[in-house]
This record gives C-alpha cells, sequence and structure tokens, in this order.
C-alpha cells in the first residue's frame, strides 16, 4: 500500500534573519517563522489532510515547527532527520562556508576536513531515517519536519530532480509516495506563497 510523507523543512529561525551557518547548532524561530508554519498548518487543512504520526528532527526549530503545523504535542523526534553537520562554520555567517565546485549542486564532501559531513551521508542517513520511519509503524500519512541541506541530501540520494528553480525555503513542503520499494516525489508546496507544483 502507497504512504504519503510530507517532508517539510522548518520555518524561519534567528540565524536565517542573521545569515548565520546552522546545521547541528540550533537557534529558535522567529515570529515570522511560527507565522510560516501556521500558513503550512493551514494549507494541510484546507486539504483536508491528517497525519497518522509526525516526526521531527531532535532540533528545537524542526521540533516547534512540526507541533505548530500539525496541532499535536506529541511529536516523535528522530536524530537521523538532524540536519547537516557543517563543522567549524556553525554558527558563523554563511559567507564564510567554502564555495562549490564547478558544475557542483551542493557542498559534496568539501566540509569534511573542516569537521562537517558529506552531503552523501546526510542523504543516506536521511533516507534510512525516513525508510524506517515508514515501515515501523501503519500509519498511511505522515509529517516529516527536517532541514534545507538534509532534504537536499535525500533527494540527492535517491536521484530526485525538483522543478528548475525550486528551493528549499523556509516551510517547504515535498510530498512524497512510497510503495514499500520506490520513493517519489509527487508535489513540491509553498505554503507562505501559495504555490503548489504538481510533478
Amino acid at each position: 500500500m502507497v504512504e504519503t510523507i510530507y517532508l517539510m523543512r522548518h520555518g524561519e529561525t534567528l540565524f536565517n534573519t542573521q545569515g548565520r551557518v546552522q546545521g547541528v547548532c540550533d537557534s529558535p524561530l522567529t515570529e515570522n517563522g511560527r507565522v510560516q508554519a501556521e500558513a503550512a498548518k493551514n494549507y494541510f487543512a484546507e486539504q483536508d489532510i491528517q497525519f497518522g504520526a509526525v516526526y521531527s528532527s531532535t532540533q528545537e526549530r524542526a521540533t516547534d515547527t512540526a507541533k505548530i503545523v500539525s496541532g499535536q504535542e506529541n511529536v516523535q523526534q528522530l536524530k537521523g532527520l538532524k540536519e547537516m553537520d557543517f563543522g567549524i562554520f556553525e554558527a558563523q555567517p554563511e559567507m564564510l562556508l567554502p564555495k562549490f565546485r564547478p558544475g557542483a549542486n551542493s557542498f559534496e564532501d568539501l566540509l569534511v576536513p573542516f569537521g562537517g559531513e558529506d552531503i552523501r551521508t546526510v542523504g543516506q542517513r536521511v533516507a534510512q531515517t525516513i525508510e524506517e520511519m515508514v515501515s515501523e509503524q501503519a500509519e498511511k500519512t505522515v509529517l516529516a519536519v527536517s532541514h534545507g541541506a538534509a532534504m537536499w541530501g535525500f533527494m540527492l540520494h535517491h536521484q530526485i530532480e525538483l522543478p528548475a528553480g525550486f528551493r528549499f525555503s523556509n516551510c517547504a513542503i515535498c510530498q512524497l509516495e512510497y510503495d514499500g520499494e520506490q520513493i517519489r516525489l509527487v508535489k513540491v508546496i509553498n505554503p507562505v506563497l501559495n504555490q503548489v507544483i504538481d510533478l
């Protein structure tokens, strides 16, 4: 039977507004971030989507977003959904991050010498966590709140192509279907801008 997974990014945080790197470190949602999460909640309500289970990474910004979006306090935290580790660049200005290699679409392994993670490791971690998440329970519609680089790593791992120009803005949602063997991206949703792209 097909399961539907709504994989989404957390709302805007203090570090987002300051242009600072937040990987494994954390910063709280801003008031705007809470408004964004409410927009996502409204989208799901308008579509009459109810979650059998709600998951988030163990980081505050993701857990708080999941609670607002779902209206549930019972959010299951999973370490595997955590954001990419940016090593010594954590909490530093984003401008200090290494530049992508020519033709690359991610940091690849550029952060590893600085104590960070390889994007392939991140993608594998998130993919394994999501597969375990859906196989261990019988609910058919789940919400999982994660992070931008973690979600991008997941897409790279599954070789899922996103629409041209799409980025994981705050509270961006990917609607995925899992049939027990393959994961397929069926929609990308920006609830803040009220945009839905069917794939």
